[in-house]
């Protein structure tokens, strides 16, 4: 009780000589000047008025100061053009799990013969970005802007025998809907006894909301999919 009447009637000092209100310290510098922790239960409101109440933002938003004078403003992390990754996963097991694809052997077409590359570990996904089919391998665009897609992925080539790992490798970041219109592709050529060819594809992407992109890889010789990584990236509308 005595700490209470004392902290009340030092409240009522500061208050009275400064017209400003000081929370453990004799010369409040502001309105409301607290020497020490604050804690919050609920929602943290700014700007406003004396007869207008301040906005709390939205889920994910930061204070961002406008200088002395000026109420701080809630802002979202892609309007100020930082990276916001929404999705990130891996690829651990081999597909298919037993046998290969099979190549397109100099003659069969990549629309044809070519497989989706599917990760079967999502670590993180933000679905009010983009949705993932784990069955299919295919992205939807929830949120319409520009995306950073960035992969790493393996074909794996040690079930092929003699004379039978020598070929090209081929692989695509495509829209579903224009696969003509490609997020970023390689094309790379390889000697025999190759057991592993390694790709990486890096691409930047406006899309719509409900459009779908996916990575499609083929390779001459009959192949298999193993391991591989992918984050994506949102960057602005």
């Amino acid at each position: 009780m005595k700490k209470k009447l004392l902290l009340t009637s030092f409240l009522i000092m500061s208050f009275v000589a400064n017209a400003q209100v000081g929370i453990l310290t004799p010369t409040p510098q502001r309105t409301l000047h607290v020497n020490g922790s604050l804690q919050l239960v609920k929602e943290l409101n700014v700007g406003g008025s004396e007869s207008v109440q301040g906005t709390a933002g939205k889920d994910g938003e930061f204070l961002s100061s406008n200088g002395a004078g000026t109420a701080p403003t809630w802002r979202s992390i892609e309007s100020q053009n930082f990276l916001k990754v929404v999705f990130v996963a891996n690829k651990d097991n081999i597909s298919p799990s037993s046998g290969s694809y099979t190549g397109s052997h100099l003659t069969g077409t990549f629309e044809n013969f070519s497989k989706n590359f599917i990760y079967n570990i999502v670590n993180k996904i933000d679905n009010n970005f983009i949705s993932y089919d784990a069955n299919t391998g295919i992205f939807t665009v929830n949120k319409a802007g520009f995306y950073n897609v960035a992969t790493y992925f393996t074909y794996d080539l040690n079930l092929n025998g003699t004379n039978q790992t020598e070929g090209t490798a081929t692989s695509q970041l495509q829209r579903e809907a224009d696969t003509q219109n490609l997020v970023s592709a390689i094309s790379t050529g390889h000697g025999e006894r190759t057991n592993y060819v390694y790709h990486q594809l890096t691409g930047i992407q406006s899309f719509a909301a409900g459009e779908t992109f996916r990575l499609r890889c083929i390779y001459t010789q009959d192949f298999r999919l193993s391991k591989g990584n992918i984050s994506i990236s949102y960057l602005t509308q």
